[in-house]
């Protein structure tokens, strides 16, 4: 059976853009996997047949040797011929080779590592690392999503296949957020309520917050203010604060998300702040949270406070990540399942704590 790449490839920028959908720019390491290099470093290995199945290898070398004019010459025929020419004791050098020898090793190190760590890019195993012979080829199912003729759903639906199959779990999560985002309306589901909010990044955050969040480090959690710039306190909110007596003034600044647990443990209010740009749990932000729980009749030892985050990769955290309060705790949408805790020994409420008492 003839295959789509036998005698007509895609050009370098169809190759460049179909990795950028492919790969989520979330990715480690996503621009290595994405830019311009990455797509001719793929072409040459469609080129030369490196694919899973077929007998072609590469080394990095290759991508180096190759000119726009060659790459126009696809036949099986001349592909094979140049294949076995690079891989010669006497290899072309043409000066108007996609690069200079010496780039060998970053498309080595940056493209063809980061391209294999994501699962496109396979290495035959046994060689040593110090043979010259080449080593790498493409992945089948990776190759099946290079398809020119792929487009539409049915290229949505083999693309989310792959992910699933080769991207860590926290890619896939933002990816999912960053869809999300898109969408026109977000609704956050708590208990038996379906609350609508205002579409963006923040929504998106606040929902992974209640959703995941509180089911991963709460035992009964009990959602009573989500605050919004559009309207602070909404009404069914408002009611079940006065019902529990918490003094929450509209006018003052509010933490994005409350929280309470309510479970057998005992009750605890949880502040949440949802940074997208800035707005962390800092030290002045939580004085005038407990100030807000002191009002409501709560000691400190019942308030815990979270700053939520959509990665630790988000220039977000990196902008804020000096600043946020210590005794508090961050949370990243993308690792649902673990959280960090910034322990303040020196708080009146924490004994003095060794590294095997943190440990235990």
């Amino acid at each position: 059976m003839t295959t789509w790449y036998e005698s007509a490839l895609p050009n370098v920028e169809f190759i460049k853009d179909r990795l950028h959908t492919i790969v989520p720019d979330n990715v480690e390491n996503a621009n290595h996997a994405r830019n311009i290099t990455a797509a001719r470093t793929v072409f040459v290995m469609l080129y030369a047949y490196a694919i899973e199945g077929e007998e072609g290898r590469v080394r990095p070398s290759m991508v180096t040797i190759m000119t726009d004019k060659q790459s126009l010459e696809q036949t099986r025929s001349a592909r094979e011929k140049w294949r076995a020419l690079v891989l010669g004791p006497k290899k072309p050098n043409d000066t108007e080779r996609w690069y200079s020898e010496n780039t060998r090793e970053p498309i080595r190190d940056d493209t063809i590592a980061s391209l294999r760590e994501i699962g496109a890019v396979e290495e035959v195993a046994g060689i040593p690392t110090t043979s010259s012979k080449p080593r790498y080829f493409l992945a089948r199912d990776f190759v099946n999503l290079l398809n020119p003729s792929l487009v539409g759903e049915e290229l949505d639906e083999l693309i989310t296949i792959w992910r699933v199959a080769h991207l860590a779990k926290g890619a896939l999560i933002l990816q999912g957020l960053r869809e999300q985002e898109l969408r026109s309306e977000i609704f956050v589901e708590f208990g038996h309520v379906k609350h609508p909010m205002s579409p963006g990044k923040s929504s998106v955050l606040t929902k992974a917050a209640v959703e995941d969040f509180a089911h991963n480090f709460m035992e009964k959690p009990e959602v009573l203010l989500i605050s919004e710039s559009a309207e602070k306190v909404h009404w069914q909110f408002g009611k079940l604060l006065e019902r529990l007596k918490l003094a929450i003034n509209p006018k003052k600044t509010l933490p994005d998300l409350i929280i309470a647990e309510t479970g057998p443990s005992g009750f605890r209010l949880v502040f949440i702040e949802i940074v997208h740009s800035d707005g962390p749990i800092s030290n002045s932000r939580k004085r005038d949270l407990l100030e807000l729980a002191d009002a409501s009749g709560l000691s400190e030892q019942e308030c815990t406070f979270v700053t939520v985050f959509a990665s630790r990769s988000d220039s977000a955290y990196r902008k804020v990540q000096s600043s946020i309060a210590w005794g508090s705790f961050v949370w990243f949408a993308d690792e649902p399942e673990r959280i960090i805790h910034l322990i303040d020994t020196e708080s009146k409420l924490t004994r003095k704590k060794t590294l095997n008492d943190l440990l235990r």
